[in-house]
């Protein structure tokens, strides 16, 4: 995959060769051995919610290296909360790809039965179908099993 222009890309590992999500799960890890920790997941979530709006000031001020940073804090902390709900951070983001692919799948494919451009349709219309595929709402929508619906 090719990097959008001013993009750097992550390296591999952390300062002892661990993927980020990994070293970041290990860094929470040895934090809550000694007690440096929320008491339940509600700590972590308003955390989260302070770090989205850090984002957000961030972008208000134009300052995108400021909420580049914010961003990394964002995905620190959503590792916490996996963490919290006893979720690897890795599967969790593997099945939300596949959700999108798969819902993604079934909106082109929606576009393509109702004789549709995407490309040529306003953000609000693809909204509408986005929300009606992830109700199962479209009439060849994926069954649970992986079929097609009736």
């Amino acid at each position: 995959m090719q990097d959008r222009p001013g993009m750097q890309r992550a390296s591999s590992g952390g300062a002892g060769g661990e993927r980020p999500f990994r070293e970041a799960l290990r860094l929470q890890r040895d934090a809550a051995a000694i007690g440096f920790d929320w008491p339940d997941a509600m700590g972590v979530l308003a955390k989260l919610r302070e770090e989205v709006d850090e984002i957000a000031k961030a972008l208000a001020d134009g300052d995108r290296a400021q909420a580049r940073d914010e961003l990394g804090d964002v995905l620190f902390t959503a590792v916490n909360m996996a963490r919290f709900l006893d979720a690897d951070p890795e599967e969790a983001l593997q099945q939300a790809n596949a959700r999108f692919a798969r819902r993604f799948a079934d909106l082109r494919a929606q576009f393509e039965r109702d004789g549709l451009d995407p490309v040529a349709s306003s953000l609000e219309e693809m909204d509408a179908v986005w929300e009606r595929v992830k109700l199962g709402k479209d009439t060849g929508a994926r069954a649970p099993d992986g079929g097609e619906r009736p």
